[in-house]
């Protein structure tokens, strides 16, 4: 319970909120003042009309909402269930991992960059998701019925959001060769009739850089020696 009372006591203040002389304290004066300000803002958070079950997360959300949002939205049996976050808002230093692992994208920006950073919302260390994987790895499950995070596109054939989806789909194909490796994706592999097995023998013959990769083995022969 006290817990949960700082949580949320931190969730609707700012950072050296009410210290008003700056000697890093609050006098019984200067906490008086405060937590009318912050009873203040605890009403004017529970008696809105919006519903409970999803909110909306947006530039003109004011950041003590933001905060409360949030706090609610990583505890697993708390109301939002969903939270609807404008794109510029829920794209970075925004933790919603602790009890979600599931991003729709309604309407995404073009730069699959950008789009990374918004699934990386719930792509967190301490993740439901991570914690999931690691009860089913302790337990011995299959790799093929192993937890995953869910990425959901909104797409309407025909529409503008076909086009959209199309062009992102092909930049995020450029990002994952560059930065992962893969040469040929299952998608460009599809799209060119190139043959599963070409593709897959391509990608193992790119470079790796992964700590935990197969070391590469050079025949002695071949090693180049200074003089």
């Amino acid at each position: 319970m006290t817990e949960a009372f700082t949580e949320l006591i931190n969730a609707v203040s700012e950072r050296d909120e009410g210290d008003k002389d700056g000697d890093g304290q609050l006098s019984a004066t200067e906490a008086s003042s405060l937590w009318a300000v912050l009873q203040s803002r605890l009403k004017e958070e529970f008696k809105r009309t919006e519903g409970r079950f999803a909110r909306l997360m947006y530039g003109h959300t004011a950041p003590e909402t933001r905060r409360l949002l949030q706090l609610a939205f990583n505890r697993p049996n708390s109301n939002p269930r969903v939270l609807v976050a404008q794109s510029v808002v829920g794209r970075e230093g925004l933790n919603l991992h602790k009890a979600c692992k599931t991003v729709v994208l309604l309407h995404p920006e073009w730069n699959p960059g950008v789009v990374e950073q918004q699934i990386g919302r719930i792509d967190r260390v301490g993740s439901l998701w991570e914690t999931q994987l690691e009860e089913a790895l302790g337990k011995g499950v299959a790799a093929d019925d192993l937890p995953h995070m869910l990425v959901r596109p909104v797409v309407f054939k025909g529409t503008y959001d076909e086009k959209n989806w199309e062009v992102l789909r092909g930049r995020w194909d450029d990002l994952r060769a560059q930065l992962h490796g893969v040469v040929i994706s299952p998608h460009l592999s599809e799209s060119f009739g190139v043959a599963p097995e070409l593709a897959e023998e391509i990608n193992r013959s790119a470079p790796s850089f992964s700590p935990i990769a197969p070391t590469l083995c050079i025949p002695a022969q071949s090693v180049a020696t200074q003089p």
